[in-house]
């Protein structure tokens, strides 16, 4: 089977599971394994890091035994624990695979503009603290789309796989002025990629560097690096695609 979790990332070390540290991958384990009273093993769809959250993260497993699909949702969401919920499960074929089968991953990533600090944000989204130009972060975010190598945005790569991502879609979305936020479709995304493309787009806004290291960084230039990736907290994981349908609707949680 498959379900679609959210989660506040706050306390949680990352997804992934880890030894010696709270992770989703163990809560929902743990939630999973005393319903069918045996050791369940889950996949997700992706990776997110420590303070990173979820509004659709995608998971699979194999019950003991045939469950309802909603029956199990309300039984899963009453034994996981509160920063974690259900949004739906489904039946699925025996081979699926939530991430080697994704076809896109939709990130979204949130900021407030205002000068005021907002400490019940704080967990939330980032608060930059500059004054940022929208027509700007408009046109950083043009740019993005295309296929290229990202691994001048990538903390660390994946041999394996190279550092080519195939980006679909990166727009800011300034519907709330004060509360921004940035989307991001592609096939994959590299560790950090997401809040490097963010930091960097922020501080080329705010007049901190100039228009044109975003090209240089896209380009792959030698010697060309971002000065930091965006904070963890305003990430969030917000949408998988199959067969071409989103497992859940975009959005943020508040």
């Amino acid at each position: 089977m498959r379900a679609t979790i959210e989660y506040d990332g706050t306390s949680f070390h990352g997804s992934q599971l880890q030894p010696g540290v709270r992770t989703v991958q163990r809560e929902v384990e743990a939630a999973l394994s005393k319903l069918f009273a045996r050791r369940t093993r889950i996949d997700l769809a992706g990776r997110t890091d420590a303070g990173v959250h979820a509004a659709a993260q995608e998971i699979a497993f194999t019950p003991r035994r045939r469950w309802d699909a909603d029956e199990l949702a309300r039984a899963l969401g009453a034994v996981l624990p509160d920063d974690i919920g259900v949004r739906r499960v489904r039946e699925t074929a025996a081979d699926f695979h939530p991430r080697f089968d994704a076809e896109a991953r939709r990130y979204r990533y949130a900021i407030t503009t205002g000068a005021r600090r907002r400490p019940f944000l704080r967990d939330r989204c980032w608060s930059p603290g500059w004054p940022l130009d929208p027509d700007v972060l408009a046109r950083l975010a043009a740019a993005i789309p295309g296929e290229r190598s990202f691994g001048r945005f990538a903390r660390a790569g994946q041999p394996e796989r190279g550092t080519r991502c195939r980006v679909r879609r990166a727009v800011w979305n300034f519907d709330r002025p004060t509360f921004p936020f940035f989307e991001i479709i592609a096939d994959r995304f590299l560790h950090h990629m997401v809040r490097y493309l963010v930091g960097t787009s922020v501080e080329i806004a705010a007049g901190r560097r100039p228009f044109d290291d975003l090209g240089r960084l896209l380009a792959d230039e030698a010697g060309s690096r971002p000065v930091f990736p965006a904070p963890p907290q305003g990430l969030y994981l917000a949408g998988v695609r199959y067969a071409g349908e989103w497992s859940a609707s975009p959005g943020l949680p508040w």
